[in-house]
């Protein structure tokens, strides 16, 4: 049996759904949403397995410790985002990043490695990085070629990336894994159709406006500080960097559920970021990225945030203006 773990987000249910295309439908598998870790749900689905795919899914350390345990037999981990490589005689890593090249998204990984082309390999792409993959080199052409030939215009698939996240946002784990199954078979139109999907994107909405509409901006700094329980803070922050309001975006969200969140993000790559993310670390603080992004999750302590806030404005020399 074959199985595939991805992220919870459009990006990686649409490299898990590619996958499935390719190589047929299997058990799919997303972590806690909004937590980095493997469960014994996800544990006992690998162990089970005699090949499992990690895709999207930046815990490069956390796979490793599953073959050192003797977990997954044989596994593929496919990304794109700032990691140390895996070396493991049971585990085949793939990541471009890691000989220099940028992708836009694991979604144009996967279609690579497989030699797939479909709304979906876009679908993932917008997901990640919004309409700015148009203007990436050779990704940008590619995705317009793409959606040509699919017949798909670029609205219809921003549309759809609303829908397909409105369930990690909402923590519906479960209909998170069964988007990854719905899209490995669904025309686009079959997404944008979907009516579950639209009424909980018509709540998130509401709920990232609110947020957006809160934040200050200083000399092209965005600072975001709210209550949520949906996984919105990325949103609030690519909202505010996307739209032009500003080139950075901090935001932390102090409600999500017992937890806190400390997310920035940037309007071009920088290398300070992934200074970020092992500074973060090393204050153990789960965190990931890529080069212009820095995701963190983390128990709801203010001593902690304010140390991680520090660490902020250490690295990119700017004052954090959060309201409490």
């Amino acid at each position: 049996m074959e199985i595939v773990v991805h992220h919870w987000d459009a990006d990686g249910v649409s490299s898990a759904a590619i996958l499935m295309r390719e190589r047929g439908r299997m058990p799919v598998f997303t972590p806690p949403v909004g937590e980095f870790k493997f469960d014994p749900r996800i544990e006992s689905g690998v162990y089970s397995s005699k090949l499992a795919y990690f895709v999207d899914l930046n815990m490069p350390g956390d796979v490793f410790r599953l073959a050192e345990r003797g977990l997954l037999r044989k596994a593929y981990f496919i990304d794109h985002h700032i990691q140390e490589p895996i070396s493991h005689d049971r585990i085949i890593y793939h990541n471009p990043l890691s000989r220099g090249e940028v992708y836009p998204s694991a979604s144009f990984v996967v279609s690579e490695l497989f030699n797939h082309s479909s709304y979906l390999t876009v679908l993932g792409a917008v997901g990640d990085v919004g309409e700015r993959l148009f203007e990436m080199e050779r990704f940008g052409e590619l995705a317009e070629k793409i959606l040509e030939e699919e017949g798909v215009g670029v609205e219809e698939v921003l549309e759809a990336v609303r829908l397909v996240d409105s369930n990690y946002i909402t923590l519906d784990r479960y209909g998170v894994e069964e988007a990854a199954l719905f899209l490995s078979e669904a025309e686009l139109d079959d997404v944008l159709e979907r009516v579950e999907w639209i009424e909980k994107a018509k709540e998130v909405k509401e709920d990232i406006e609110r947020a957006v509409n809160s934040a200050r901006v200083n000399g092209g700094v965005a600072f975001v500080s709210f209550y949520s329980p949906n996984a919105i803070i990325s949103k609030v922050a690519r909202e505010l960097v996307w739209s032009g309001k500003a080139s950075v975006c901090v935001a932390v969200n102090r409600g999500f559920n017992g937890k806190y969140q400390l997310y920035v993000r940037l309007n071009r790559g920088d290398k300070r970021c992934r200074e970020l993310i092992e500074s973060l670390r090393k204050l153990g603080i789960n965190a990931g990225g890529k080069e212009e992004v820095v995701g963190s999750v983390f128990e709801a302590d203010e001593e902690r945030l304010e140390r991680a806030l520090e660490e902020v404005r250490r690295i990119f020399g700017f004052e954090v203006e959060l309201a409490e």
